[in-house]
Parts: structure tokens; sequence; C-alpha cells
């Protein structure tokens, strides 16, 4: 039994010398790279591939270098290889992360989003679009913060309000920062990082939604009109309404029971709050 226990402990004792040996390796190559030898970087992440197992940290971070590579020098096919790769992987998102603000690797929200801002530079926003969508709806981004949480979903919205100013689609875009304002309630899906307070991400939300209208009051009140004849979908946890003929479909993490309460869960968000202010000045 002695010996059968010092053999998994050697076993054990080279396989993290070996990783620690190939994460060497890794910043051998970020050298590389910053030196300009980007042909040399990218022969020792590709070795780094064969060797690292996955899903170590190490394997999702050398995919992430070779992805970045990829994209810097607009090669489309392997793009898609390794953020595809990324995604199909074994890899832990919640893998610690040494960067003080982002405690986990969340390796496929970053793909994504490398690839979402891949695709704008190229002038492609329908797909660039397509991905923070994914982001927003598909990919899980972890973390420990509420107020990290709220940042990266009201960023999500002005990517998609970028996006879609961009394909010349004005009111729709504004309607992502609307919906994203309305959606707010995410202490009800981590209560354990609740605050009572906005985040600076909420205010920047409802200033720019405000700064793009000329008529406060109007807009006041389309949205109480809107609020005042909304459905609600109570299987799918889902508010539906029209607000200035565009549809809207709200994602609750309440346990709402009834339409009376979804009005009131949204008078209760802070953008109606400040827009309420606003127009009483």
């Amino acid at each position: 039994m002695k010996n059968i226990l010092l053999i998994l402990i050697i076993l054990f004792s080279n396989q993290v010398f070996s990783q620690e040996k190939l994460d060497e390796e890794i910043d051998k190559g970020i050298d590389l790279y910053q030196e300009g030898k980007k042909n040399k970087a990218l022969k020792i992440w590709k070795k780094i591939e064969k060797k690292a197992d996955n899903p170590s940290s190490t394997y999702g971070t050398t995919l992430g270098n070779i992805l970045y590579y990829y994209i810097e020098i607009d090669d489309e096919k392997n793009i898609l290889n390794y953020y595809q790769k990324i995604i199909d992987s074994d890899l832990n998102d919640k893998d610690l992360n040494n960067e003080i603000g982002k405690p986990y690797k969340n390796y496929r929200y970053h793909a994504t989003m490398r690839l979402a801002s891949f695709y704008g530079k190229k002038g492609d926003f329908k797909k660039g679009l397509s991905y923070v969508e994914k982001a927003d709806k598909e990919i899980a981004f972890e973390t420990t913060s509420l107020t990290s949480f709220i940042f990266q979903k009201v960023d999500l919205a002005f990517w998609k309000y970028r996006f879609l100013n961009d394909l010349g689609e004005k009111d729709k875009a504004i309607s992502k920062l609307i919906e994203r304002a309305f959606e707010y309630d995410y202490k009800s899906m981590y209560p354990n990082w609740a605050t009572v307070s906005a985040s600076n991400d909420e205010t920047e939300l409802a200033e720019t939604i405000c700064s793009k209208f000329d008529d406060l009051e109007l807009l006041k009140s389309k949205i109480d009109n809107g609020i005042e004849n909304l459905t609600f979908d109570k299987e799918n946890k889902i508010i539906e309404l029209k607000i200035n003929g565009i549809d809207y479909e709200i994602n609750l993490y309440s346990e709402l029971t009834d339409i009376e309460k979804c009005k009131l869960y949204l008078k209760s968000s802070f953008f109606y709050k400040y827009l309420t202010e606003k127009t009483e000045k």
C-alpha cells in the first residue's frame, strides 16, 4: 500500500513539475511575440497545446494565445478552428486568474468577445453582433462580484447598441439599452452578492438612454403606456411589452406571480426612477 501511495505521489509531483515547465514556456512565447518574433512564439504555443492536459489552465491559456495570434494576422479559418476548440473543450471557466478584479479565466466568454471584436473591426457588424448575443445568452460569465456581473451585462448592452447603430438600426440600438435597464434584478440570481445601491454602470446606462431623447416626458409617457399594457409569460419568466412600436422581452430573475407585480418591478428599476426624476424637474 505504501509503495502504491509513493508511486502516486511521484506521478503527481512529476505532473505538477511538467505543467510548471509548460507555463514557463508560455511566458517564453509571450516574450518572443512581444519582441516581434511571432512565428517562433506560435511554434512554442503549438508544442504546448500538444503536451498540456485538457482541461488544465495551461491548455486554456495556450489556446487563447493561439487564437489571439490568428486574430492579429486575420486568419479566419484558424480563428474559427481555435475558437471552437475552446468552446468544445473541457476547460473550467472558473480556473483562477491572477488579475485584480477578474478572479476567473472565463475562457469561453473572452474568446467569444474576441470574435465579436474581430468581426466588428472587419465591418461585418451582423456577425459581430451574433457573437455578442452568444456571449450574453449562451456563455456563462463567472465572477464572485455583483458589481462585476452588472458591468459585464451593461457592457454587452453597449456592444449591441454600437453594432446596431453601425447597421443603421438606430431605434433598435437604443432599445437594447432600455431592455437591459429593465432587466436589472441580478440580485435575485446571486443573493449572497446583493447590494442596495445602484452601480456606476447602471447610472451610465440611464444617463445614456436619456441623452438619446429630446423629449423625456414623451419617452416616459410611451414607457408608461407599454408598462400598463404588458403581458407576462409566467412559465418562462418573461415580461413582454411594446414601447414606441418596438417589442421588448424582459428576462426576470425574481419570482413574480402576476401582472401588477411585473408593473411594480419595472417601475422599481433604477432607470425608471431616474427618468421619473428627470421629468419632474
